[in-house]
């Protein structure tokens, strides 16, 4: 009989755990509401009110935690349109930038099974699934340098270095905003050049090429 060959638990070092978990923390209650022009017509958004919208959910040291951050809405007062401020999150997802980042970062060195039990050791809840959605999509890949021997996007580093110069409100908001590149704002380009699903599909290829070359059958000596 066969056994299943257990995978020993992700170690994450304590001082890393703390200081993400303590950065992403830190923007809990964040208020978002910058508008430019309405996208549509070029009018003028009119407040309307504010949603409140999960961030992260993480699982700190004392307990199950949910960072929310507050997102103003506006009514454009020319074409009716419902609007939102710029947020923290990329177009069609559910989770905030930084973890998404995170998650698009660590899948181009892992699987997706694996990437999910890295960044849940980190204190951060995701699935397998959403990894999987996540780095197969056209959202962008970011920036990212290695720490504690894990690439880690830049979106994060800011979050870490935040309780320095901690920001509350509304000024917190617009600093989020810029350390993560305005998500919210963000297209794919045409060619889809650059994008997370372009990075997979030429890992796939590279190590499709690297299983060929190990198959490859040896060559008949001179002596035959």
């Amino acid at each position: 009989m066969i056994l299943p060959v257990s995978r020993r638990p992700v170690k994450i070092p304590p001082m890393l755990f703390d200081a993400i978990v303590c950065g992403i923390s830190s923007i809990d209650k964040a208020l978002f509401a910058h508008i430019g022009p309405c996208p549509y017509c070029g009018g003028t958004p009119a407040p309307y009110d504010t949603k409140e919208k999960i961030y992260a959910t993480l699982h700190t040291r004392e307990g199950t935690q949910k960072i929310t951050v507050f997102v103003r809405r506006y009514h454009c007062r020319d074409c009716g349109r419902l609007l939102y401020a710029d947020e923290p999150f990329y177009p069609d997802t559910r989770l905030g930038s930084t973890i998404v980042d995170l998650a698009t970062a660590l899948s181009l060195l892992n699987s997706f099974s694996h990437t999910a039990e890295i960044i849940n050791a980190m204190g951060i809840e995701i699935d397998r699934g959403s990894v999987r959605k996540y780095a197969l999509s056209d959202l962008p890949v970011p920036k990212i340098n290695f720490f504690y021997g894990f690439p880690l996007p830049f979106s994060l580093f800011s979050l870490i270095g935040r309780p320095l110069g901690l920001k509350s409100g509304a000024a917190a908001g617009a600093e989020v905003l810029a350390a993560s590149g305005f998500p919210s704002a963000y297209r794919a380009p045409p060619d889809g050049a650059g994008t997370s699903r372009a990075r997979q599909e030429q890992r796939k290829e590279q190590k499709q090429k690297e299983k060929r070359e190990t198959q490859k059958p040896a060559g008949r000596s001179k002596q035959e």
